[in-house]
């Protein structure tokens, strides 16, 4: 396997102080143990607080505001800081009910925050088959005070099949949602013909939310369990990157930049991994797209062509991508890497284990991904943990990272360099 060339490079490890709370994927990505969490918690008046919290995902708006969105007890809550080093304001509620929510590393609540502050919210509640789910939307025209009902985002007469759901907006303000839906799948075995996986769908609003256009077939034959990437293009068009089930049963990645008009663009084979496995990887890709065009993408597999994390860069759009580069210890079981293109530099965070601990590490490229420093160990715990993250407020980069010992944890790693992040 190749590994990255170490290059100079001076990077500060901080923890930002932040409450305590609990998270917890497991070692083996969809699977979760038990939570340790506080015992004031596990009471049936516990208040929602991110000590308490399942699923915590972090992001920062355009003004530098963090914002965190977590499940609880069946509900989804949303709450912003005014910076990486400031208390959360008291927690808005979006679901008047409790949900049996579908919640895991690849499956998680989350927020995104647009240009002129509005904040969207996505998250998925488990279906009545197995294996399925409802993507729901719900919206905040106040800056994150208060939320409207959730509504679904599916155009099924019986909705209840989407999974694994992102989020997107734009700068012009353009929503885009999409997720891994399996009603095509249905619609086949009910006519008694085969399908592979489930199918890429998506959906999108130009009127803040209020409503969405009708959903959208990108692709069929997806894998069905493992979370979708996206990130904008230059031209602000959304790019899509999933994990695909190629013909008889390769479960590798495939890239999709969408049309001006919201029609499916071009699907790209990202690299020819060929992992043939009849199971759920639940391993999603990490996609960030500089500002001029560069697309960087991170994934895990564990194909007969190559194993472990990789990353790739196309130079020309997403038409083609170079050779993939291997990072971390095969040994170590490094999984579920986090991609970012910052200023004039790129980042990834990825997780090992060691045997007895979680370890996250990054590392950083100033060349636009064609060297990269050596890896840097930036935490560890000795229990279960989720994936982590890479954001950045413009001004630094941090990985976000949440334990069932340690809690949900933020490092401020990596100043952004040439330019606020993109």
């Amino acid at each position: 396997m190749k590994r990255p060339a170490a290059i100079a490079l001076g990077v500060a490890v901080l923890m930002t102080a932040a409450p305590t709370w609990a998270q917890h994927a497991g070692h083996g990505g969809g699977q979760k143990p038990p939570a340790v969490r506080p015992a004031t918690c596990l009471q049936p008046d516990a208040q929602p607080s991110p000590l308490c919290a399942e699923t915590p995902t972090a992001a920062f708006d355009a003004d530098g505001r963090l914002w965190l969105t977590w499940a609880q007890d069946g509900h989804v809550y949303v709450a912003h800081a005014a910076g990486a080093n400031t208390p959360f304001a008291a927690p808005a509620r979006i679901t008047p009910a409790p949900l049996e929510l579908d919640i895991n590393g690849e499956n998680r609540p989350k927020a995104a925050v647009a240009p002129n502050g509005d904040v969207y919210v996505t998250f998925t509640a488990k279906g009545k088959k197995k294996f399925t789910g409802a993507v729901y939307f719900s919206r905040s025209l106040d800056g994150g005070k208060s939320f409207s009902a959730p509504r679904l985002v599916s155009d099924e007469s019986d909705p209840g099949s989407q999974r694994f759901d992102i989020i997107k907006v734009g700068q012009d303000g353009r929503i885009t949602i999409a997720w891994l839906d399996k009603r095509d799948l249905f619609a086949a075995q009910k006519a008694g013909q085969d399908y592979r996986g489930s199918a890429l769908y998506y959906a999108v609003s130009d009127d803040r939310g209020a409503t969405f256009k009708p959903n959208r077939l990108g692709a069929h034959y997806s894998c069905e369990c493992c979370r979708v990437a996206m990130d904008f293009a230059p031209d602000g068009l959304p790019v899509m990157v999933w994990r695909h089930v190629f013909r008889p049963s390769f479960r590798d990645h495939a890239v999709m930049k969408l049309n001006a008009d919201g029609t499916p663009g071009m699907m790209t084979r990202l690299s020819e991994d060929n992992w043939h496995i009849e199971a759920c990887p639940h391993h999603g890709p990490s996609l960030s797209i500089a500002p001029d065009g560069t697309q960087h993408v991170t994934w895990f597999t564990d194909g007969d062509g190559r194993k472990g994390v990789f990353y790739a860069r196309s130079d020309d759009g997403g038409k083609t991508f170079g050779a993939p580069m291997g990072f971390g210890s095969v040994d170590n079981q490094a999984q579920h890497p986090s991609v970012l293109q910052a200023g004039s530099q790129v980042h990834i965070t990825w997780k090992e284990f060691s045997g007895t601990h979680d370890e996250v590490y990054v590392m950083t490229s100033a060349d636009r991904g064609q060297t990269w420093s050596a890896p840097l160990r930036v935490a560890a715990t000795v229990d279960a943990s989720d994936h982590p993250f890479l954001i950045t407020d413009g001004g630094w980069v941090y990985v976000s990272w949440g334990t069932s010992l340690e809690g949900w944890r933020l490092f401020k790693f990596a100043p952004v360099q040439g330019g606020r992040a993109e």
